[in-house]
């Protein structure tokens, strides 16, 4: 299970694979006596490595000075993407030496409620030009040519996100994370130590003010540098597969 669902109709001693502790959490209060192990999410770091082609910020017509605020994800609310681009708003206000790349696809043939929020990004977007750059949706591949631009990695998730896989990706890239404290992120992500946590309640000021105060730590790259060892220790995919094997080979022994 990689989402927190509730489980109706299953056994209530059902065996279960999950990512983290907060999924697990979550389950075992629907289904006390199931059988929930931890395997978390793998990255292929060495496939990174060598398949990489990293982009360069002049790629994108940003000059090497200016710090680059990154998100990489779906363009949809539970994301938070217009929080962030309103708190790049606030940003802008105060210096002119930030940009902002926003990777994921804002133009989808969805209907409804999905597609007025890509609206609303598009205009927020707009507004914020030429200082704000819409990759729009990229390859699981080729998302990692990007990470090379970004010297913050901003995930503002609205939602108790399970595990998200742009935070290892981005920390296993060596680049710093600010992230949400709603969910599974902050069990790898600690504060001041392998990244930077949001403040609650979220709003364009905090995170305005959580990138400000991420940007100007004079342990940006040690943090940065923590982040990457924390990946690069826990969740390659060897490991996470030994993992997998020694849950599956205790259950069916």
């Amino acid at each position: 299970m990689h989402n927190a669902f509730e489980p109706d109709g299953l056994d209530q001693n059902v065996k279960m694979i999950v990512p983290s502790l907060f999924l697990k959490k979550h389950y075992q209060a629907y289904l006390p006596d199931a059988d929930i192990a931890i395997v978390p999410n793998g990255i292929d770091l060495e496939a990174y490595q060598k398949n990489a082609v990293p982009l360069q910020k002049s790629d994108l017509g940003i000059t090497p000075e200016k710090k680059t605020i990154f998100f990489a994800g779906r363009i949809s609310p539970d994301k938070g993407v217009t929080l962030l681009l309103q708190a790049f708003e606030q940003l802008l206000k105060e210096r002119n030496d930030i940009e902002l790349v926003v990777v994921g696809d804002y133009m989808s043939k969805s209907k409804g409620e999905k597609a007025a929020y890509q609206r609303e990004v598009r205009e927020l977007a707009e507004r914020l030009k030429p200082h704000c750059h819409m990759v729009g949706g990229v390859t699981p591949e080729e998302i990692y040519n990007y990470y090379s631009l970004a010297d913050l990695v901003v995930i503002p998730s609205q939602f108790q996100e399970p595990f998200c896989m742009v935070a290892i990706e981005a920390m296993g890239a060596g680049k710093p994370v600010l992230v949400s404290t709603r969910g599974g992120m902050t069990e790898f992500v600690k504060e001041g130590d392998t990244g930077f946590h949001l403040q609650e309640p979220m709003t364009p000021e905090t995170i305005a003010s959580d990138i400000n105060k991420a940007l100007a730590s004079p342990d940006l790259n040690d943090i940065a540098l923590r982040g990457q060892r924390c990946v690069e220790e826990k969740f390659p995919w060897e490991k996470v597969t030994q993992r997998f094997e020694e849950v599956v080979n205790n259950w069916f022994k």
